[in-house]
């Protein structure tokens, strides 16, 4: 899970310009292929707005995939 914020310089028909925050979830496993090396799987959800600080502010929802490679060094 994460919270952050950032700054849109254009507005949109969805979202005005300036500050807005960004909320993430995520959620996946990591499967081990050899005694160093793992495979991350998962997903993840986002949501971008400004609180209500300036209209429009419909905001974004974003579903993606996460896909990663661990090699452990030692």
């Amino acid at each position: 899970m994460g919270l952050g914020f950032s700054y849109i310089d254009t507005e949109t028909e969805r979202l005005a310009k300036g500050f807005t925050f960004i909320e993430n979830f995520s959620l996946g496993f990591n499967y081990q292929t050899s005694t160093r090396t793992f495979i991350y799987l998962g997903s993840n959800f986002g949501h971008v707005s400004n609180l209500n600080f300036e209209l429009p502010n419909d905001g974004y929802n974003v579903l993606g995939i996460e896909v990663g490679f661990s090699y452990l060094l030692q």
